[in-house]
């Protein structure tokens, strides 16, 4: 029975546009509930939350509140939830990265929810407009470390203008540590030696707490302090008189 009639919203998918919200949804749990009648859940969701938007902006909990929705239809629904946010998000336009406030809405979108730690790096064009993600996880959880050589391989890959770090700290506080900073200014060196404006580095603990180099004021002075240029003439002044000597 549930066969028959699955088969024949599926049709209406393909022929009809004039397909109701709670059909789309409806068709939509044929993945997350494969046997059993999802109409009268889809109908349930919709006159609860108020709209297939309300549905896919509500949080897990209270999906869950749903008869007929556990944790893993309510996981399904905010999974496509986040596809479709960061889909709309590109092809809307909104990943032009401008100024902090998009960074920082930007990177709360990428990172919300994420149960590993996680880095990325946002490649952009000179006009802001991002151009390619890369993005690194580690298994352990809780710590992720990015070699030099794949920070190279990003910037020879996406050959950006500028470039916009982020990662998420999973303890909730987003107050830098000491490697968060020597990273900083490693990065800010390759940037500079491949003509490459590193922007920001932001670092996530939850929507309302994001911490960012830029805002703090802390990334002119790693900008200025680690430049290329910089480097070699400290390091110049230090062995001047030994690379003198050498014969």
């Amino acid at each position: 029975m549930h066969e028959g009639h699955r088969q024949r919203m599926y049709d209406k998918l393909v022929s009809d546009n004039t397909i109701f919200d709670h059909e789309l949804l409806e068709i939509l749990l044929f993945n997350g509930i494969p046997r059993k009648n999802t109409n009268p859940i889809a109908h349930e969701l919709i006159d609860s939350f108020g709209s297939l938007a309300g549905v896919f902006d509500a949080d897990i909990g209270q999906l869950q509140t749903i008869k007929g929705v556990g944790r893993e239809v309510a996981l399904y629904l905010k999974c496509v939830d986040l596809c479709t946010k960061r889909i709309q998000m590109i092809n809307a336009g909104i990943a032009v990265l401008k100024n902090f406030e998009d960074f920082k809405s930007f990177t709360a979108v990428r990172m919300r929810g994420r149960t590993e730690e996680v880095l990325e790096f946002y490649c952009l064009e000179k006009n802001g407009k991002l151009k390619r993600i890369f993005s690194y996880t580690d298994t352990e959880s809780n710590k992720v470390e990015v070699r030099t050589s794949k920070i190279a391989n990003v910037i020879a890959t996406a050959c950006p203008y500028g470039l916009l770090v982020a990662h998420n700290h999973l303890s909730g506080n987003s107050t830098p540590s000491a490697n968060d900073n020597r990273f900083t200014a490693e990065l800010q060196a390759i940037c500079s030696i491949n003509n490459v404006v590193l922007y920001d580095h932001c670092i996530y603990a939850s929507d309302n707490n994001v911490y960012s180099y830029f805002a703090s004021g802390k990334i002119d002075y790693i900008r200025r302090e680690f430049s290329f240029k910089k480097i070699i003439d400290n390091q110049f002044k230090l062995n001047a008189n030994e690379i003198e000597n050498k014969k």
